[in-house]
């Protein structure tokens, strides 16, 4: 060691991107107090069971990558709802799957088996649709909120939101097998 404590093989060794004392402490926070929302957010949009440990890794790894580039100040939630989304769409796509591949799962928990049903069912609708419930019906945004979210206008959420509950209550029914 040398005397201000670096080795003499690797000397000023930090990540090149992370300058000492960037507040990865406060990635450590981030990541649990977010782990519930974003594993939740990746059933919401269709992965299998499966595949959600490693789509939330994918997760948090945008945000261990880009943590210097983001404004911490505000909430982080929409920015990890939005990379949670590419990370969902990209795993579906790599694996070829249809959403309506996502797989039914027997549990005894009545309340699990309503969110496996909930997970199974939004698998099957639009990816716009989707996301728009999403931040409405589940995460309790506003139309504004969430037209600023996706940057789209006001009347195309509202319009998404229709469509999407139709399309919703339409696959619910579908796999209870209802007609």
């Amino acid at each position: 060691m040398t005397k201000s404590g670096t080795s003499p093989q690797y000397p000023d060794v930090t990540e090149p991107d992370r300058p000492p004392g960037a507040g990865l402490d406060d990635f450590d926070e981030v990541y649990n107090r977010e782990l519930e929302y974003v594993w939740r957010s990746l059933g919401r949009f269709g992965l299998r069971e499966a595949d959600i440990a490693d789509a939330v890794h994918e997760v948090f790894l945008v945000l261990y990558r880009r943590w210097n580039d983001l404004d911490r100040s505000t909430s982080l939630r929409p920015w990890l709802f939005g990379v949670a989304r590419r990370v969902a769409a990209d795993m579906r796509a790599k694996r070829r799957e249809e959403p309506t591949d996502v797989e039914a799962v027997a549990v005894d928990d009545p309340l699990v088996a309503k969110r496996n049903l909930l997970w199974r069912a939004m698998a099957t609708l639009d990816e716009d649709r989707r996301a728009v419930i999403i931040l409405h019906d589940l995460e309790g945004h506003t139309g504004l909120e969430i037209a600023a979210m996706l940057d789209i206008p006001a009347n195309t959420v509202h319009s998404r939101l229709r469509l999407g509950r139709a399309d919703l209550l339409a696959a619910v029914r579908k796999l209870r097998g209802a007609p």
